[in-house]
């Protein structure tokens, strides 16, 4: 504001203050706040010196300045149409003629693609433009990113935002003679560094790509490694549990060998020696008995643990006590459609597991049934060997 700007310019300039001063807290206006506004008619006023403007064009021009930008402090949505409506009630408090505002409403209005028989619309828009020109223009230009996020939620990556800047410098040329002289240069050279950022910020986001997918791949190797060693743990622990079932069944064989051809034969001699010998037999068939039965759990007993049947889908055909009533063209089919589907063999993968892991549990209370019912039977035929031997 001037001393040298006519009186309702100076009143405008004043009102267009307050206007901003009494925002509401909730609106944030990063860019569009008055000093935006005061660059704005600076800007006017450089241009319109050089377009040769008279006073009358002059006043309407400043007065379009000064409101253009009203309208992102009295509404949400900031459009042109409220700058015009405010700058309306202003002139019409100040009892300017109804001429007056209807040029400074059409220049707030039309000051995107003036029509180029109206100079004052021209400089207005050439104005507006001026930032795109000037020195810390990537500067202004995070400022409206920023208002814009906050006001609108309208959230870009970097990327998206460069991209936005130069679509907007190629949309937008300065009009008038005197502003294409002055700002075109400084214009240029800010689309240079826009073209520059965002080749860098293509090639920090490809970057950063490339380490997500390694990272998404070394996760994937991660999980191969763990499926990888539970299952080699799976069949240790198998191999385990077999082993020590065909022990139990081979030790318990031996006995039944030795008692057979070394107690029997002497049981009509030593009578007393029955009962022991019939204990002992029956605690070995027993303990044979419940390690083989351990040995066979499999599907039916898996049924039985989970309440029901286990459906043969194709996100179980990994799981090896599956029943799978294809015929060999058919399960390689599935299998193909599963390697290619890693969600649906992830799960598969890890259905296998529980069911493995269930079915190991299985057997090893089988297993420890039979080392219980040995080690408990195997007492008591001792005992009863040795009251047997004091009373006979």
């Amino acid at each position: 504001m001037s001393k040298h700007d006519p009186p309702i310019v100076r009143s405008a300039a004043q009102h267009v203050f307050q206007i901003f001063r009494d925002a509401r807290p909730d609106n944030p206006l990063v860019f569009h706040n008055f000093g935006r506004a005061r660059a704005l008619v600076d800007a006017c006023k450089d241009i319109a010196d050089g377009a040769k403007l008279d006073d009358g064009d002059m006043s309407v021009l400043l007065l379009a300045a000064w409101f253009h930008d009203t309208g992102y402090a009295v509404g949400p949505k900031g459009n042109r149409k409220q700058s015009a409506e405010v700058a309306r009630a202003f002139l019409a408090e100040q009892r300017e003629l109804q001429e007056l505002a209807d040029e400074v409403a059409a220049a707030i209005e039309d000051s995107d693609s003036p029509s180029p028989d109206k100079p004052v619309r021209e400089v207005l828009h050439d104005a507006l433009l001026v930032p795109i020109a000037s020195k810390n223009y990537l500067e202004l230009a995070e400022q409206f990113r920023l208002e814009r996020e906050r006001r609108n939620g309208e959230v870009h990556s970097d990327v998206e935002w460069s991209n936005i800047c130069i679509a907007f410098f190629d949309n937008h040329r300065f009009l008038t003679r005197y502003a294409q002289l002055e700002y075109n240069g400084r214009r240029a050279g800010n689309l240079v560094r826009l073209h520059k950022l965002l080749r860098k910020q293509v090639a920090e986001a490809t970057d950063q790509d490339a380490q997500q997918a390694k990272a998404t791949r070394d996760v994937g190797k991660t999980v191969e490694n763990i499926f990888d060693s539970i299952s080699r743990n799976q069949i240790r622990l198998f191999q385990i549990a077999d082993r020590r079932t065909s022990t139990m069944i081979h030790v318990n064989a031996i006995m039944i060998t030795l008692v057979v051809g070394l107690l029997l034969r002497r049981l009509e001699e030593q009578r007393y020696l029955m009962l022991p010998t019939f204990v002992l037999l029956t605690v070995n068939l027993l303990t044979i008995v419940l390690s083989i039965y351990s040995m066979r759990i499999g599907r039916s007993r898996l049924r039985h643990i989970l309440g029901g049947d286990v459906a043969v889908h194709d996100d179980n055909l990994l799981m090896f006590s599956n029943d799978t009533p294809w015929s060999l063209d058919e399960y390689r089919a599935r299998m193909n459609r599963l390697a290619n589907s890693w969600p649906a063999l992830q799960k598969t993968l890890v259905d296998d597991m529980y069911f493995i892991r269930k079915l190991l549990l299985e057997r090893t209370k089988a297993l420890r049934v039979s080392y219980d019912v040995f080690i408990a039977g195997l007492a008591i035929a001792v005992i009863a060997f040795v009251v047997a031997i004091i009373r006979g």
